[in-house]
């Protein structure tokens, strides 16, 4: 073998080795990316969460009816998407929410978002509560937006509590509602 042939195998080896090496350490450092990402999830808000919440008078914290379920997902980046499962709303009345969240110490996180409401229902929708048969369904809603402030605190990977209010405004962004509640998340794995 000449000095010509024997430096092209080596560069050919060379060639190779590096690519070896960049192959492995790009397998390599997307799993630990993607095992760090996931710790990270893990770790805070990120992810879709089970909520269920209570309705409660501000004043006495007593439940103002059934607790009613929710689909909360928080997304990287400090956006929140939501979808309601409450009985009060007429079918097709309220859209999803949407807003955004954010760490504020420790395990302790706040949340805003907003829904729209599309058209207005009377009180009294039929039926009545199971848990009052005296207290209506619903309330009644006009047309307009609804907004839902929470602080938020992860009790652990997969649960959290929050608290917090939520407000209701008229097309012409008249308040005509507000009130308290609470709500218990468990992550969606």
């Amino acid at each position: 073998m000449d000095w010509k042939t024997s430096r092209v195998l080596c560069g050919a080896r060379l060639i190779a080795m590096l690519w070896l090496i960049g192959a492995f350490v790009t397998t390599s450092g997307g799993k630990l990316l993607a095992q760090s990402n996931a710790a990270a999830s893990q770790a805070s808000l990120v992810g879709a969460w089970a909520v269920q919440v209570t309705l409660r008078d501000c004043e006495t914290e007593a439940p103002l009816g059934p607790s009613f379920n929710s689909l909360v997902t928080y997304h990287r980046g400090g956006t929140l998407s939501e979808s309601a499962g409450s009985l009060a709303f007429a079918i097709g009345q309220r859209s999803s929410g949407h807003g955004h969240w954010a760490r504020e110490r420790g395990h302790m996180y706040s949340h805003r978002m907003v829904a729209l409401i599309l058209f207005d229902t009377e009180p009294n929708l039929p039926g009545t509560s199971s848990f009052d048969p005296k207290r209506p369904v619903s309330p009644g809603f006009f047309a307009g937006w609804q907004t839902v402030t929470h602080t938020v605190s992860l009790t652990d990977v997969d649960h959290f509590t929050s608290t917090g209010t939520n407000a209701f405004y008229k097309s012409n962004g008249e308040l005509y509602r507000s009130g308290c509640s609470t709500a218990l998340g468990h992550r969606f794995n």
